[in-house]
């Protein structure tokens, strides 16, 4: 078999795997690919149009990135830097799926975590490297939520709290319910005395009715955003 066409093969191998499996079967049938070779295909998934294919090839990468970090930390930080270059206006690209798949690269392995999380809140602080494109800011603050699960400490060391607080007033609704998902993520302790104004700021949004599609940490869910809200508030409060 020739490099290229087995290239190919595993290109559509492992799209046939995001688009048929459910998602705890791919976290582990992707972990038989080998990694630095799977990370294309799902870095490529990332456009599908499909969104649960997107948000598979999300949780998939995770998985890889911290793969390869285990054997080559230097291999899995070059992939860190490839987000964070297509993430950059230079690039060209929309950057669609980017900021997840960074955020879950990270939430899967401490080091990596470590390295690049204050970089990833920068991408919501105007003062930082702001991106102004709603599809990616709502990747960002589900990331700092996502992130906040694993590796609270260090969201409260970079201040992503504070610095993501400003999102809950963004015209673009999906941002906005992300922001409230992100915020039930960091808890009372994390948010400290930034509590009392994320709780009156959630009071103070107004009913929104549409559904959201996302990877919880967990599983795939599919939410309304007032089912959110009321979690959120729950939580907090």
């Amino acid at each position: 078999m020739d490099r290229a066409f087995s290239h190919r093969l595993l290109k559509q191998e492992v799209l046939h795997l995001l688009q048929t499996e459910d998602l705890p079967l791919i976290k582990e049938k992707i972990r038989e690919f080998p990694p630095r070779q799977a990370i294309n295909p799902l870095i490529g998934a990332l456009c599908h149009r499909d969104e649960a294919v997107r948000w598979k090839a999300v949780a998939a990468i995770g998985v890889v990135v911290a793969e390869i970090a285990r054997e080559d930390i230097e291999h899995a930080r070059v992939i860190i830097r490839r987000f964070m270059w297509m993430l950059n206006e230079e690039s060209g690209g929309m950057a669609w799926g980017v900021p997840e798949a960074m955020a879950e690269a990270l939430a899967n392995h401490e080091k990596l975590a470590q390295e690049y999380t204050s970089i990833l809140i920068s991408y919501i602080w105007p003062e930082g490297n702001y991106l102004e494109y709603p599809p990616a800011q709502r990747g960002v603050i589900w990331g700092i939520g996502r992130l906040a699960q694993e590796f609270p400490h260090l969201l409260k060391e970079y201040k992503a709290p504070e610095y993501a607080f400003h999102l809950v007033d963004s015209p673009d609704q999906f941002v906005r319910a992300f922001w409230v998902w992100a915020y039930g993520q960091m808890g009372k302790d994390l948010l400290g005395d930034l509590l009392p104004r994320v709780i009156e700021k959630l009071k103070a949004l107004s009913p929104l009715s549409f559904t959201l599609f996302f990877y919880d940490g967990k599983q795939l869910k599919k939410t309304s955003f007032q089912q959110i809200l009321t979690e959120t508030l729950s939580h907090l409060t």
